[in-house]
């Protein structure tokens, strides 16, 4: 019984592992697939930040973002990011950012924004695009989760 326990638990992680892939290319494709996984782990697992900074979600520029029920940033690879409100993010030429990632994240497909964000150690902007969705955890609540690339290709 335990042999069978123990190899249903290292199923379940190669499984989970194997759903955890960086986009291959820098797509809105590829981007939308990384962020459907994301959900999909959520809708199973609930939010869970720490396993979203795991190298498996991780990559260069791509990471998951998750906003919690009261539209505040919950798991975010930038500390400062942790606790902000949607409503606060603003983009360098003063676009809303935040809360249109929120209101397109909760359409019934998700939703892509455009704006402008500095890469990771970087200070000038540039063009970006990212792609939310709203999913429901297993405590009932609504996240939305999304992922991101800069000057991303459109197709």
């Amino acid at each position: 019984m335990r042999t069978r326990l123990a190899a249903i638990v290292v199923l379940t992680l190669c499984a989970s592992a194997a759903i955890a892939e960086t986009p291959k290319a820098n797509t809105r494709r590829e981007i939308k697939k990384y962020v459907h996984a994301a959900a999909k782990h959520i809708a199973a697992h609930g939010p869970s930040c720490n396993e979203f900074a795991r190298k498996e979600w991780r990559s260069g520029d791509y990471y998951i973002f998750v906003l919690g029920p009261d539209k505040k940033t919950l798991c975010h690879p930038d500390p400062t990011m942790i606790g902000r409100p949607a409503s606060e993010i603003v983009d360098a030429n003063g676009k809303k950012v935040g809360e249109m990632i929120a209101a397109a994240g909760m359409k019934m497909r998700g939703g892509w924004v455009d704006y402008v964000w500095p890469r990771p150690g970087i200070t000038k902007p540039v063009p970006k695009s990212t792609y939310a969705e709203h999913v429901r955890s297993p405590d009932g609540d609504i996240y939305i989760v999304g992922s991101g690339g800069y000057e991303i290709k459109q197709k």
